[in-house]
């Protein structure tokens, strides 16, 4: 009786181990992160709400930003993951050649072009319903966003060391 019942003790934790290995590696997996959607994600949610505290939206403004918002974060987005893709191509290749180099600088290029040319339509558009402050607002604002929460973030997270010694001590106790 006592080995039957610990086989199955065993067994348990044995299959408990190999469960929580791959929960873990598909935690830390990005299925296919090229097709996502960029407006899918909590931070972009964050930042559609920082944006419209700052840039102080109208409901109506809002009605019309938000709308062209989306589709504009997702080109931008696809266009980085583009070049996160060229950048992966070029450390992952042992020997680079001129004509590898001259591809390389002639993708980079056009992925740039195309970013500043859906930046400039972006704001064209919304430069008939926003007024200049908020253009100039808006123009500014992702940079000045990433800023900020990257500091809210360390200051959440980081501690002072006073409270390194406090928590080293209680854990003592």
């Amino acid at each position: 009786m006592k080995k039957i019942f610990t086989i199955i003790i065993i067994a348990i934790i044995t299959i408990s181990s190999v469960s929580a290995q791959n929960m873990q590696d598909k935690r830390y997996s990005v299925p296919d992160k090229k097709k996502q959607c960029i407006s899918d994600q909590p931070y972009y949610q964050y930042m559609v709400f920082r944006m419209t505290e700052i840039l102080e939206l109208t409901p109506e403004q809002a009605e019309k930003l938000f709308p062209l918002n989306r589709p504009y974060r997702d080109n931008i987005h696809s266009l980085h993951m583009q070049m996160n893709t060229l950048s992966d191509e070029v450390f992952q290749k042992e020997e680079i050649t001129k004509a590898d180099l001259k591809k390389y600088k002639n993708e980079i290029n056009r992925l740039k072009t195309e970013e500043a040319k859906l930046d400039d339509e972006f704001i064209n558009d919304v430069e008939k319903f926003l007024e200049p402050e908020q253009v100039a607002k808006l123009m500014f604002f992702e940079p000045r966003f990433r800023r900020e929460l990257s500091s809210e973030l360390k200051h959440r997270y980081q501690q002072t060391p006073e409270q390194n010694k406090k928590n080293f001590w209680n854990k003592r106790k």
